[in-house]
């Protein structure tokens, strides 16, 4: 639901939460967004290059028949998945887009593991080799990321969401 203020609707505080809780749950995405026209969540990775076409061609290929096979052992049906490219200075950026009523946690989860383990990620954090895989959450914590996670089917803002990084900030808007 949104709220209006005036005649400009503002993305609920849940949806706002979600797109916030995807951010710190996953530091190698670097930008995720919310199209409420298609109803897909995409998410933007920073890739270190060089890349050349045949490995971002390779990439695309295996995250699209990644998701294809976890949704056959899942028994998740999607009706939407994208990937591309982007150039950007010296960085490559690969986005991936998915339509939030199939999405679940476990996709997420394998969509980042796959990049990060494909390609040398930009990530969150402040030095080159970026958070420790073994920072562990307190349980409060991760119970907390589950939650916020398992929401990301529920996105509902008619607004366009854009979650961005900003230092050690996450920040969200609506266009």
């Amino acid at each position: 639901m949104t709220r209006t203020a005036g005649s400009r609707k503002h993305a609920s505080r849940k949806d706002v939460e979600v797109l916030a809780t995807l951010l710190v749950a996953y530091p190698q995405v670097s930008r995720a967004t919310y199209d409420p026209d298609k109803k897909t969540l995409g998410m933007a990775f920073l890739c270190r290059g060089p890349l050349g076409r045949s490995k971002r061609e390779s990439l695309t290929r295996l995250y699209l028949d990644s998701v294809d096979v976890y949704g056959s052992l899942t028994g998740q049906t999607r009706s939407y998945a994208k990937a591309s490219w982007e150039r950007m200075d010296k960085f490559h950026v690969f986005l991936v887009e998915r339509d939030v009523s199939s999405l679940t946690p476990g996709e997420l989860s394998l969509t980042v593991d796959l990049v990060s383990d494909r390609v040398k990620l930009v990530l969150a954090s402040d030095n080159e080799d970026g958070l420790d895989d073994r920072e562990e959450y307190s349980w409060s914590a991760r119970l907390f990321l589950q939650e916020m996670l398992d929401q990301v089917r529920t996105l509902q803002s008619s607004t366009k969401l854009v979650a961005l990084r900003e230092g050690e900030r996450v920040l969200v808007f609506d266009k």
